[in-house]
């Protein structure tokens, strides 16, 4: 709010200063208006974005002694695949911790199964080394699965991604005003 006053005042006097204001969710009218001038509100200009058809599984998980978090991923990525669905997958998973151990439990999940033999598992966390990061890039002959943080679901594209699993959980900023402690709890997510 402060930047968006102090360009409004600087532009009068700076004429050569163009500012360019984007986002998928403003409310254009009430920033037309907010720098508007002699000549009346600030040009609006609208990019239609890409729509691609999106179909939904769900499955409902109850966590059991004998079926877990990873269990219900591992199941979910042999359906997309028995399915013959193309490209790689995505998992959204909470925090690294999460990523390892769905990444290990992957890996001998896919060691046994003949339809995903030669299947990459590449985990993506903010403390990877970079060239570790990079790998999600690399072109691949074969099919991979990505494990991220929902961090990446707003912050990058993999390309070649087809097919998401998303267990519903993330890791939420909250502040607790009693401890006075910031803190990162998993919780539930739409």
């Amino acid at each position: 709010d402060f930047l968006l006053g102090y360009l409004r005042e600087i532009l009068p006097r700076r004429p050569d200063l163009k500012v360019v204001v984007t986002s998928a969710t403003i409310d254009a009218d009430r920033f037309a208006q907010h720098f508007a001038s002699a000549k009346g509100p600030a040009p609006v200009i609208y990019v239609s974005g890409r729509m691609f058809p999106v179909e939904v599984r769900w499955q409902p998980f109850e966590e059991s002694r004998d079926f877990d978090l990873n269990d219900a991923i591992a199941q979910g990525v042999d359906d997309l695949w028995q399915g013959r669905e193309g490209g790689d997958i995505l998992v959204f998973l909470p925090g690294e911790r999460e990523i390892r151990e769905a990444a290990d439990h992957l890996r001998k999940h896919l060691s046994h199964s003949p339809l995903t033999r030669g299947t990459e598992v590449i985990p993506l966390f903010a403390r990877l080394s970079q060239p570790e990061q990079d790998r999600v890039f690399d072109t691949h002959a074969g099919r991979r699965i990505v494990l991220a943080t929902n961090v990446a679901e707003t912050s990058l594209t993999v390309p070649r991604i087809r097919s998401v699993v998303d267990p519903g959980t993330a890791r939420i900023s909250r502040y607790s005003a009693r401890l006075k402690v910031q803190r990162l709890p998993i919780e539930p997510i739409s």
